[in-house]
């Protein structure tokens, strides 16, 4: 399935951000650090490519979550506005039926 457009668009700024983080920590001399931002975003590529409503709802509910668990609150201020976006686009499965359990 094609990833919806307003979807692949958060995700990509997602991406982008999560690259830049990455990118800085990495010459800061921050592997530890690394790792945590390189585990919250290393499935999105293929979230993209491959896109499913049970992806992206793992995503939400698997992956931002424990890097939310492993980041200072203070840090977190770059996610919230696309965590709100995506956040809509979550709940508007959960509404539709399309993640009800079988």
């Amino acid at each position: 399935m094609i990833c919806p457009t307003e979807i692949a668009e958060i995700l990509t700024e997602i991406l982008t951000i999560g690259l830049l983080r990455i990118r800085a920590l990495g010459w800061s001399g921050n592997a530890d650090r690394c790792a945590i931002e390189a585990d919250h975003i290393h499935n999105v590529p293929d979230l993209l490519a491959h896109y499913s409503p049970e992806r992206l709802v793992y995503y939400w509910n698997v992956e931002r979550p424990s890097y939310i668990s492993q980041t200072p609150a203070s840090e977190l201020a770059d996610w919230e506005p696309l965590w709100r976006q995506l956040n809509a686009h979550v709940e508007t499965l959960a509404y539709s039926g399309s993640m009800r359990e079988g």
